[in-house]
């Protein structure tokens, strides 16, 4: 049995050693540089899919980003989650900051098919509003706080023209 004298000398060489690596290792991960922006600016998570005119569109094949304007925390996360009851592709969430929006506004083109189906789902005359800055892929839908009711499930739209929507990846 070795006594405490002959083991203190090769635990406290063992405890120096990892200490020493453990701060190069930390000094190597703390000087790398931070990973840039645009590395991921090509991380879309849809494809654009071409629909023909006279070609219904599901929302199965529409990706939404929902974003919240208001002051009320988690809109943007309970209207994701309705659009997933709706059978939506999810896309991205957050806070749109000071948007302006007091109930909600679809951000695509207006003659999308997939921003057409997107704003149905509120009602008519929900606005569909282009030119506003990209938040995320997909139809971008802005929640404010006056959001209260949905209009019943819309099932598909019919495609007016011919045009590309954006579309949830396959795997």
């Amino acid at each position: 049995m070795m006594e405490t004298r002959e083991t203190s000398g090769p635990t406290l060489a063992t405890l120096v050693g990892l200490t020493v690596l453990m701060l190069v290792l930390g000094l190597f991960w703390a000087t790398r540089p931070f990973p840039s922006l645009s590395s991921y600016s090509n991380s879309s998570s849809c494809v654009d899919t071409q629909v023909a005119a006279g070609q219904r569109v599901h929302p199965s094949e529409v990706l939404v980003s929902v974003f919240n304007a208001g002051r009320k925390s988690g809109s943007a996360s309970k209207a994701m989650k309705k659009f997933m009851r709706r059978g939506f592709a999810p896309g991205d969430t957050g806070n749109a900051g000071t948007a302006g929006v007091k109930k909600v506004e679809v951000w695509a083109d207006p003659s999308s098919p997939a921003a057409q189906l997107v704003a149905a789902q509120f009602g008519a005359g929900t606005p569909i509003v282009d030119g506003k800055p990209v938040l995320g892929d997909g139809v971008v839908v802005v929640v404010g706080d006056g959001l209260h009711t949905w209009h019943a499930k819309v099932p598909s739209v019919t495609a007016d023209a011919d045009s590309f929507i954006c579309g949830p990846k396959v795997p």
